[in-house]
C-alpha cells in the first residue's frame, strides 16, 4: 500500500511538470526509427528488454497545452513505458518535459515518433536494472539520461 501511494505521488509530480513545462524549438532528429503502431513499437521494445508479462500500474500521461500528447502508451514494466506520438511537435514537447523534470534520474530512448521512459530511479530511489542504452542501439534511437 505504501509503495502504491509513493508511485501515485511520483506520477502526480511528473504530471504536474507536464502542465508547467514549456516548449522550445529544436531541430528534428533525422535517421531515428519510426513505428507505425503501438503493437509494432512494443514488440520491438519487448524483444530487447524482455518486458514483464503483466506490469502493474498505469503509464504517466504527458499533457501539453492542447491536451494529451501521445496517441498510445503501454507499460513494459512497472517503471518503464513506451509512448507513441502523432507528430514531431508532440514528441518534442513530451521529451522536453521529461528532460527538464529534475525529479531524479530518468532514462529515455527517443525515436522519430516514440519514446521509451524508465522512471525507476524517480519511483524507487534505486538505480535501474533495465538496459535502456542497449535499447537505443538496437532500435536506432537516441539515449538520454535526464532530470538529475
Amino acid at each position: 500500500m505504501k509503495l502504491r501511494r509513493s508511485l501515485g505521488a511520483t506520477a502526480g509530480a511528473l504530471l504536474s511538470l507536464v502542465f508547467l513545462a514549456g516548449c522550445t524549438n529544436q531541430p528534428e532528429d533525422k535517421g531515428l526509427s519510426t513505428f507505425s503502431s503501438m503493437d509494432q513499437a512494443y514488440a520491438a521494445v519487448d524483444e530487447v528488454l524482455k518486458c514483464e508479462s503483466d506490469p502493474v500500474g498505469d503509464p504517466i500521461v504527458p499533457v501539453g497545452n492542447s491536451g494529451k500528447l501521445t496517441t498510445e502508451q503501454r507499460l513494459c514494466s512497472e517503471h518503464v513505458q513506451v509512448d507513441l506520438y502523432p507528430n514531431e511537435a508532440a514528441l518534442q514537447t513530451s521529451f522536453e518535459i521529461l528532460v527538464n523534470s529534475h525529479q531524479g534520474e530518468v532514462h529515455l530512448v527517443r525515436g522519430a515518433n516514440w519514446i521509451v521512459v524508465d522512471v525507476t530511479d524517480v519511483a524507487t530511489g534505486e538505480p535501474t536494472t533495465w538496459d535502456i542504452q542497449r535499447l537505443a542501439e538496437e532500435l536506432d534511437g537516441r539515449y538520454t539520461t535526464a532530470g538529475t
